[in-house]
């Protein structure tokens, strides 16, 4: 965890900051594996040379002090305001120029209205070049994540059926990765039928599942703090001729982008793949999103895969892959795994042979 502040603090020195400040609750957790309520109210400073203070609230100190590692934690007790304490810190440390992941605007306006001197600049970057590299520990987490999603990919699998609910489909996923280990899940689990399989970001509904419905199930589990990321689809009854060729187009365009991900590669690149395939079979107006995403200890982190991301992969990069055609009122086929990017290949970690059984 050492190494991970000291690299920190190299690339503070190349930036010419005195000081960094973290607020992502994901990047505090990722300098002192202290991981608290996402939307909990704390401050990491990184001081260049100084022991990182943690400043957490009060109901949170005794959590901090066991788990937190490599900082001093400090609480924030009720009726004081952690941009008071920050600012304090701040001007203590006698900090000029200090960078920061990310602040609410009020927090910015209000340290800067409380120190003198003192310039902020936003810096996300020195954090994210580190966070994006996985190292061996992480990937073995990441892994664990997508088994449990894996075996909740199975779980709603079989449940889906003609006149099952999708919140059924849901609850049997859910359990499933629950009952595995999964201390979370990943996002909100999207089971999309019918028309509704064309809505890329479907929240689950009360929709009964019909004969000839596609079915898209996005699920993730967490496992001790980072994510997975899996979709299938799956066709309800016999399926017609342009379901067919939709979900053998989008397998065949998650594939083919998948043999173009190793180190070095432009992302973008990746993503044209993947996009040429669709738009050659006249779908392209159907594929609305990027090829993937990072993941990690957030659902959603760089490197970025779309058509004009300037990201470039490299090893311990861990990505989607999830190429996709939704057509309005007819449905949608997304078929979505995780890939490790090695040096010259790379590897599915989520179970990607599951989407062949899948096959019309």
């Amino acid at each position: 965890m050492n190494m991970r502040i000291e690299a920190l603090r190299e690339q503070l020195r190349r930036a010419n900051l005195d000081c960094y400040l973290i607020t992502r609750v994901t990047s505090i957790y990722y300098f002192t594996k202290f991981l608290d309520v996402k939307d909990a109210n704390l401050s990491l400073i990184l001081p260049k040379e100084e022991t990182p203070i943690l400043y957490v609230p009060e109901l949170s100190l005794t959590a901090a002090e066991e788990s937190a590692r490599n900082c001093i934690v400090k609480p924030v007790k009720i009726g004081e305001k952690i941009f008071d304490k920050v600012s304090k810190e701040l001007s203590a440390l006698r900090a000029r120029r200090v960078g920061f992941d990310s602040l609410q605007a009020s927090f910015f306006l209000r340290v800067k209205s409380k120190t003198r001197g003192i310039t902020l600049k936003p810096t996300p970057d020195l954090v994210w070049s580190l966070r994006k590299i996985k190292n061996d520990e992480e990937i073995s987490c990441m892994k664990v994540a997508a088994k449990m999603a894996d075996r909740g990919i199975k779980a709603a699998i079989e449940t889906v059926r003609k006149g099952v609910y999708e919140y059924e489909v849901a609850a049997e996923a859910e359990y499933a990765m629950r009952s595995s280990g999964s201390e979370a899940f990943a996002f909100d689990t999207i089971i999309a039928s019918g028309p509704r399989s064309a809505l890329p970001h479907a929240r689950v509904s009360d929709r009964k599942i019909r004969e000839g419905d596609f079915v898209v199930i996005d699920i993730g589990a967490v496992y001790n703090g980072y994510h997975s990321d899996v979709t299938r689809t799956v066709i309800v009854g016999k399926p017609n001729w342009k379901q067919i060729k939709i979900y053998k187009l989008v397998l065949q365009a998650q594939e083919k982008a998948f043999r173009s991900i190793r180190s070095g590669a432009k992302a973008r690149y990746v993503d044209s793949i993947a996009r040429k395939i669709i738009m050659e079979s006249g779908y392209g107006e159907h594929f609305v999103h990027g090829l993937g995403h990072g993941i990690g200890l957030d659902v959603h982190e760089p490197p970025t895969l779309n058509p004009v991301s300037m990201d470039v992969l490299a090893k311990g990069n861990i990505v989607t892959d999830e190429p996709a055609i939704y057509i309005p009122s007819f449905g949608g086929v997304r078929i979505e795994d995780t890939v490790e990017v090695l040096k010259d290949k790379a590897e599915w970690i989520s179970n990607h042979e599951s989407s062949y059984k899948l096959l019309p």
